[in-house]
């Protein structure tokens, strides 16, 4: 089993400290597999009990299996590594997680909105931005796009526990959007997060939490690192298609009792 799979198989177990040393050995696996337990502790800003105690909590002996998982985790990625294999596993992740998610909260929570907000900062979030908008107007749902930190703040004084919004962050730990979602917080306003990891200040604080994976290929053309972002588009065409269903099933419903009554 390799290492990412034991993190996903233990991840319950795993805190803020653990996932943070996680995304430093993910991202240099090769340096970490020649670094002692103090370096990466000190790499890692934490201590070396809790080094040991992140390799215990994903069922390894100590610091010196962890290490042999990550020397047999580079061995295969030298020997036999498959950029294409690695992007569409991530898809297939995305794919079944948001298919099998109960979505009928969030979905009540659009149509109870009276105005519906998307917010995010970034080149990558401004296309997601514009891509909800575009899938969700099909079904008459529309989005105000916001972008800039003083258009937020405008929009704050004039939003109500009537609205929702809808916060795109990789991270889920950028500053200001983390006191953004506090203040909303405040106001009970709904919010919906979509993030890259699942132990994040921003999915806290949200009322409803949605979770894409990216593919990072490192060093794929002239030893420039390409990270794969398509798994946000998945993941709202896929939430899309479930809210048409969602709708449809509601009229369907709707009509049932209508026709009960009527022949009553």
């Amino acid at each position: 089993m390799k290492l990412d799979e034991l993190i996903n198989k233990y991840y319950k177990n795993l805190n803020e400290s653990d996932l943070y040393i996680w995304d430093y050995i993910s991202k240099h696996k090769k340096e970490c597999e020649k670094l002692t337990i103090d370096q990466l502790a000190y790499n890692c800003n934490v201590s070396r009990t809790t080094i040991l105690r992140f390799a215990q909590k994903i069922s390894l002996q100590g610091f010196g299996e962890l290490k042999v998982y990550l020397k047999l985790d580079n061995a295969k990625s030298i020997e036999n590594i498959n950029n294409i294999d690695i992007v569409c596993d991530t898809y297939f992740k995305v794919i079944k997680n948001v298919k099998e998610k109960d979505c009928t909260e969030i979905f009540e929570a659009l149509d109870k909105a009276k105005t519906l907000y998307v917010y995010g900062v970034g080149m990558v979030q401004s296309s997601v931005k514009k891509e909800l908008k575009r899938t969700f107007m099909t079904c008459g749902k529309i989005f105000y796009d916001l972008s800039g930190y003083t258009e937020v703040n405008s929009i704050l004084e004039l939003a109500t526990d009537e609205d929702l919004f809808v916060i795109i962050s990789v991270s889920g730990e950028n500053e200001f959007i983390i006191n953004f979602a506090k203040d909303l917080k405040i106001k009970n306003i709904p919010i919906i997060s979509i993030t890259k990891h699942r132990d994040n200040h921003l999915a806290k604080l949200s009322d409803h939490n949605l979770y894409i994976s990216t593919a990072l290929l490192p060093k794929i053309s002239k030893g420039i690192d390409y990270e794969s972002v398509t798994s946000y588009f998945i993941l709202i065409e896929i939430l899309f298609l479930k809210y048409v269903e969602y709708e449809t099933t509601l009229k369907n419903n709707e009509g049932k009792k209508y026709e009960i009554r009527n022949t009553n």
